[in-house]
């Protein structure tokens, strides 16, 4: 069936950028409608995490991700696959990905906002972002686990964290 739907979807530049500004927020990179802000603390890597919203005009669509601000060692990224193949398996919203070549891993999930006003845009970037930190803080200590003990498997980090 064709949709008789006309689209008025919004700018995404100045809706993330006021969203972010709004929060208070800083932003660590910026580039065409992608903005990255780091959370955590500065003196402490492992214990940071990098938040990115991009909002992607021409695919109609806004994703947001959370990250490890370092690659994960390539000795450590197999398992790490596993990992989030693990922890994918229950997910409803979302995905953990990893890019073997880099070891790039995140948490990401993302909406259509085709048909979406501001305040739709605003209210998925608060549902989207709440989504990723929480999952990005709940599973980070055995993405950091797997990157530094050689012993620990992926089936039991992923048992330790959903219990």
């Amino acid at each position: 069936l064709a949709s008789t739907a006309t689209t008025n979807m919004p700018e995404l530049t100045p809706i993330l950028k006021g969203y972010i500004q709004n929060k208070g927020w800083k932003i660590m990179k910026e580039d065409e409608c992608r903005y990255i802000m780091l959370f955590g603390d500065a003196d402490s890597d492992d214990k940071n995490t990098l938040l990115i919203l991009h909002g992607r005009q021409q695919q109609q669509d806004v994703l947001v991700r959370c990250t490890h601000p370092s690659p994960a060692p390539e000795e450590a990224r197999t398992k790490l696959a596993e990992f989030m193949t693990r922890a994918n398996f229950g997910m409803n919203l979302g995905a953990f990905k990893i890019d073997e070549s880099d070891g790039e891993m995140y948490y990401e999930c993302s909406a259509d906002v085709e048909y979406c006003n501001e305040d739709d845009v605003i209210m998925l970037l608060d549902t989207m972002i709440a989504c990723v930190r929480q999952i990005w803080d709940r599973y980070q200590s055995g993405v950091l686990a797997l990157c530094s003990q050689q012993d620990l498997t992926a089936e039991t980090a992923v048992s330790i964290i959903e219990g």
